[in-house]
């Protein structure tokens, strides 16, 4: 598990794994089946929910599906990263 000052590189890593995921999910490319319904059940309602467990804190992310869309995926690697970090985009 990590925590808000754990190093950034191991922050990313997860960061990078949520947002790949989504980015996969928007394109309609075949994702693990474990996340499949779930996926689906958000997009249904509009916008994507999930909760990032970490030792310190449960950081919770919800995106709506138009912004993953809209969004590349560095920039979400970026936010969730920065939520996880505790920090706004202009630290």
């Amino acid at each position: 598990m990590t925590t808000k000052n754990s190093p950034v590189s191991a922050l990313k890593v997860q960061a990078r794994k949520i947002a790949a995921l989504l980015k996969a999910a928007e394109r309609g490319d075949k994702i693990d089946a474990r996340y499949a319904e779930k996926i689906a059940a958000a997009r249904a309602k509009g916008a994507f929910k999930v909760g990032i467990a970490m030792d310190d804190k449960i950081v919770i992310v919800e995106i709506p599906w138009a912004s993953i869309r809209e969004t590349e995926e560095t920039a979400l690697v970026e936010y969730i990263l920065n939520l996880m970090r505790e920090r706004t985009a202009d630290q």
